[in-house]
């Protein structure tokens, strides 16, 4: 680097760091009214998404997604989280399409968010025949769960990131960044064993299938990702990222960015990306009280389903 480079670098860098120190400052400032503190923080948010708004991985895509790739598209399919429980449900439903003449695997497009992005990535890559038949997988899975995800017994670091996401009262940018850097700094189950898991449930899967895409969150600036199948990113990375619980698993690293599940932002499905299809099917969690109740939802965080389904019409 040139010196003159090396001192517009080291001058940029100082002031960025001035600016965000300047307002974490204000915003623990006494006697500050809450829409003060809050209008702080969200400043502090966009500071720390502009450092990255000279990437060029692709992977970034604002919501609503500009230029949708569902866009003209005849048959999209959009696959939520849920853990386990969606897992569970989305084999079987599957299994019971097959069965039933109908395959899935036609559709033009594919949007897998967490236990979404497995399965659908299964479906697609034709891995169904990983899982047992139906009764035994849905009698087995919890076992195989509970030895893949151990989650007897959690640390403080674990605690405190499950904690904020359960008391999470918006998915605004601070707030999920909050989150995203908790998950950083806790003692969860290591990225790699966690990718490992993931080749139980793909096999040898190498690249996302052609039409799948699979959306996760930058732990760092709360950016939602999709990655696509020209991404050059892994199918075990890729889904891994996307179900990287929050205290649980990972972060996982895609590319240069730390991730975890695609879940924990302003959306929990992300249907924008197939705006402008012409039949979408959703498979996704209800916005209940109810489920939460039962551990279907594992945060508080705004479910947007029913608008973001209403806005496909």
């Amino acid at each position: 680097m040139k010196r003159s480079s090396r001192r517009n670098f080291l001058k940029s860098s100082a002031a960025g760091v001035a600016a965000v120190a300047s307002t974490q400052a204000f915003s623990q400032s006494p006697n500050l009214s809450k829409k003060t503190i809050a209008e702080v923080r969200a400043l502090e948010a966009k500071e720390i998404q502009k450092t990255t708004s000279g990437w060029n991985d692709g992977l970034a895509h604002p919501i609503p997604y500009k230029n949708p790739p569902g866009k003209g598209k005849d048959r999209a399919i959009v696959l939520g989280g849920g853990s386990e429980y969606m897992s569970s449900f989305l084999v079987r439903y599957f299994h019971a399409m097959l069965a039933n003449g109908i395959d899935l695997r036609l559709a033009d497009i594919v949007v897998g968010t967490s236990a979404g992005a497995v399965l659908g990535s299964a479906l697609l890559g034709s891995r169904l025949d990983l899982f047992s038949a139906e009764f035994n997988l849905l009698a087995d899975y919890p076992k195989i769960m509970a030895k893949l995800v151990p989650t007897k017994k959690f640390s403080p670091s674990q605690e405190r990131v499950m904690k904020m996401g359960l008391t999470a009262k918006d998915g605004n940018p601070d707030t999920i960044q909050a989150i995203g850097h908790a998950a950083m700094a806790a003692k969860s189950i290591p990225s790699d064993k966690f990718q490992a898991n993931m080749k139980v449930f793909l096999g040898d899967m190498k690249t996302i299938p052609k039409k799948m895409y699979i959306t996760t969150i930058d732990c760092y600036t709360a950016e939602r990702l999709v990655i696509a199948p020209d991404t050059g990113v892994s199918v075990i990375d890729a889904c891994a990222a996307s179900a990287s619980a929050p205290g649980v698993t990972g972060p996982t690293w895609v590319k240069d960015r730390v991730c975890m599940d695609g879940s924990i932002g302003s959306t929990e499905t992300h249907c924008d990306i197939v705006a402008g299809s012409r039949r979408a099917l959703v498979v996704a969690l209800a916005d209940t009280i109810q489920q939460e109740k039962e551990g279907l939802r594992l945060n508080h965080l705004p479910n947007t389903i029913l608008q973001e389904v209403k806005d496909l019409e």
